[in-house]
Order: C-alpha cells, then structure tokens, then sequence
C-alpha cells in the first residue's frame, strides 16, 4: 500500500525530502514503520528515539493530521493513502 510521508526541519534533512511516497505492507503500525525508517536512516535513532528504545516525548508524529497518543499510539495501523507527519521539537523565544 502506499503512504505520504511528511518529515519537517532536521527530519527533513535526514531524510532527504519534505514529503515522498513510500509503500508499506498492509497492517503495517507506526512503531514498525518508524523502525523501518530508522533501518533506512539510521541518524534518526537518536533524533526520534530514547535509549529504551521509545519515541522521545518531545516528538510529534501525526496520522492525517491527529496526534498518534490521542490514537493507538505506535500501535496505531496505517491504512492506504494515509499521510504520517513527522516533526521535530521546536523552540522559539
């Protein structure tokens, strides 16, 4: 299936693009795809993850816009066609 991934600031330069289709298997959760990410990416690790190995809580990571911790979290599923942002902490003064 496809997806749009959204990566934003230092994401963004990690990963090498804004926005960019990727295909996932079916059933696939954001935790998994965000582990595969890193698989591909690996200078996210420390950008996205703790030492525990969990998203660090500063992260923000959206399905079609709604917060994944107000969904199921790194077990919510992707479905075909849904966009995955994800942005980094921002500090501002």
């Amino acid at each position: 299936m496809k997806i749009t991934l959204r990566s934003f600031a230092d994401f963004r330069e990690i990963i090498g693009a804004r926005e960019q289709e990727l295909s996932l298997p079916e059933g696939e959760t954001v935790g998994g795809f965000l582990k595969g990410l890193r698989e591909v990416h690996p200078r996210l690790q420390g950008k996205l993850f703790d030492a525990s190995g969990k998203i660090k809580p500063y992260i923000l990571i959206l399905k079609n816009g709604k917060n994944i911790e107000s969904l199921q979290n790194l077990d919510t599923i992707i479905a075909a066609d849904d966009v995955i942002s994800v942005f980094p902490p921002v500090a501002g003064g």
